[in-house]
């Protein structure tokens, strides 16, 4: 019998959040009887809930989580922490810091590694943990696909549990196609910097999927938005619900050619949903989400690549890239450094975690093939073995498998990189209190690819500071880390890591195309857009938070500052 049900959520409702006698899913209704599209705006005015604690005291000792992030910033001075369970409770709150004008940060599950949900210059705390309800599944009735409703504070992971306990429709499993590599990260958080990951090169990032949201805007509005309900039209934006009789004309902006999460998504011809998905909470709060799912490939072929020594990883991406008979799902990429510091973690006996790979190994490329049958797969896996012949290698040096157990064992010796770098600089910061990783999250497009990674070879072999090269090859966006012994090179690497911004942008790129800005990547944006651009931004900010209470110090440069901040993307 097929187990989804339209109209119908699955949402757990016993004691076990959902297992009746024997397992057994209950199924009841959505959560709000109306559907998201046909729901009116809810008044303003909600009866106000009582913060979780109070005084600052109290709040460092009973929720220390709350006052940082993966960034290891943390901040101070936070006098109320609210934990809202509804989506009228939270309006309740911004509805009384509007009134009080009171600065609030927002916090979802916390993952992100720019500092955006620190309350560094805020009073108060807004989490939306508590928000973590999946609201149901339900067919779009023009095409008949999939699309699912979540709260904000709802993770991946628990997301990911409920789409597949939804079964096979038409013959098919379908999935939510966001892969960031944080499953931790919570919807609303995903939402609010338009996450991507190794997968987006082939599904695109969260914008992509989300069909519609509910969103508390900054004067405590509970209100849904749809996408296509407010489009752009000669550069205005009307959306009575929202605006009543204002008009939002685009920023006039600069738009790289590239995967770009820095600044505000509203371009000429997009749609205004667009302008809160990657807006890190600075123009509303998203406390609901209704996103589409994506069919299943049949088959997915993962494999690791081992170059030989002397190769050239990216050449090899580009050609796969332009290979007809292959469309990736992921194509990541690990250089020499990154396979020699894997190297030493497991010598040193730190790394038995460490997946084993070829001791003669250069570089390495970690492939996602999809295909739909058998056939398709071995056309596929000879076009593939006729590539690893243009750089020396064979399908001999490739570790390959079609199964999730394997295919969680390759990403873990793609994502050891990182964690070896971080777990490098932890024993350092014990000699030299203070340093930190420095990290770029450059994008540019496939005509410039091979001149940015020129440049990088070349700063990298001038700079003096140990590097590591890794990250999502097939969109040209690669994490240059820096891990340094000392605080001249600490400096020495936030000034490469400028310098390696400007060019980017000069190369028709991005300066973050999937971290986000947060409070210690703010100087980037002017990077980016230039004095001019940073103004359009803040003429959008002022036009949907007038007062700047929703998240002040994110994003923007010239919102108010908090103290020094390093620069620690990652």
């Amino acid at each position: 019998m097929e187990q989804f049900y339209s109209g119908v959520a699955m949402r757990r409702a016993s004691a076990d959040r959902g297992r009746g006698p024997g397992g057994r899913i209950l199924h009841v209704t959505f959560s709000h009887p109306t559907p998201m599209c046909h729901r009116r705006r809810t008044p303003m005015s909600h009866p106000p809930i009582l913060p979780a604690s109070q005084g600052v005291e109290a709040i460092r000792e009973r929720f220390p989580d709350l006052l940082r992030d993966e960034s290891n910033l943390t901040g101070e001075g936070v006098e109320r922490v609210y934990l809202p369970e509804t989506a009228e409770e939270v309006a309740s709150v911004v509805g009384e810091a509007a009134r009080l004008g009171i600065p609030l940060s927002v916090s979802g599950a916390r993952t992100g590694i720019t500092g955006g949900a620190v309350p560094v210059g805020t009073r108060w705390v807004l989490s939306l943990q508590r928000l973590n309800r999946f609201l149901g599944a339900d067919r779009d009735p023009g095409t008949g696909a999939p699309f699912v409703r979540a709260e904000a504070g709802l993770s991946l992971a628990e997301l990911e549990e409920r789409v597949r306990e939804l079964g096979p429709m038409e013959g098919r499993e379908w999935v939510y196609p966001v892969d960031p590599t944080e499953w931790s990260a919570s919807v609303g958080g995903t939402v609010a910097t338009n996450a991507s990951g190794s997968r987006s090169y082939h599904f695109g990032p969260t914008g992509a999927w989300v069909r519609a949201l509910r969103i508390v805007l900054a004067d405590g509005r509970l209100v849904e938005l749809r996408r296509g309900e407010a489009p752009v039209v000669e550069r205005e934006v009307r959306w009575p619900e929202g605006f009543g009789d204002r008009v939002l004309r685009v920023p006039d902006l600069p738009i790289p050619s590239a995967k770009c999460v820095a600044g505000y998504g509203l371009e000429p011809g997009g749609d205004l949903l667009d302008l809160f998905i990657g807006a890190e909470g600075t123009l509303g709060v998203v406390v609901e989400a209704e996103l589409q799912l994506a069919p299943l490939p049949r088959h997915i072929l993962s494999l690791f690549c081992f170059l030989p020594q002397g190769s050239d990883g990216l050449e090899f991406v580009q050609r796969l890239k332009n290979e007809p008979a292959l469309s990736p799902l992921a194509i990541e990429f690990l250089d020499a450094a990154c396979l020699d510091l894997l190297r030493e973690e497991r010598a040193s006996g730190r790394g038995d975690h460490i997946p084993d790979f070829p001791a003669t190994a250069g570089e390495a490329i970690y492939l996602e093939l999809p295909f739909e049958d058998d056939l398709e797969m071995e056309r596929g896996i000879g076009v593939l073995e006729e590539a690893l012949g243009w750089v020396g290698a064979s399908l001999e040096d490739t570790w390959a498998g079609d199964e999730e157990g394997e295919r969680a064992r390759m990403r873990h010796l793609r994502h050891s990189v990182p964690e070896a770098v971080n777990a490098r600089i932890t024993r350092r910061k014990r000699e030299v209190p203070g340093l930190h990783k420095v990290g770029t999250d450059l994008a540019v497009p496939d005509r410039s690819a091979a001149e940015l990674y020129r440049i990088y070879r070349e700063r990298r072999s001038t700079g003096g500071v140990e590097s590591v090269l890794f990250g999502h090859a097939a969109e040209n966006h690669l994490h240059l880390n820096f891990l340094p012994r000392s605080p001249e090179e600490l400096a020495r690497a936030k000034a490469i890591h400028l310098e390696l911004a400007r060019e980017a942008v000069r190369l028709g790129g991005s300066v973050t195309a999937e971290h986000g800005i947060g409070r210690i990547k703010r100087e980037l944006v002017e990077i980016q857009y230039g004095p001019a651009g940073v103004e359009e931004l803040r003429r959008v900010k002022d036009f949907l938070d007038p007062q700047g209470i929703l998240n002040p110090g994110v994003l923007l440069p010239d919102l108010p500052e908090g103290p020094d901040l390093p620069g620690r993307p990652g």
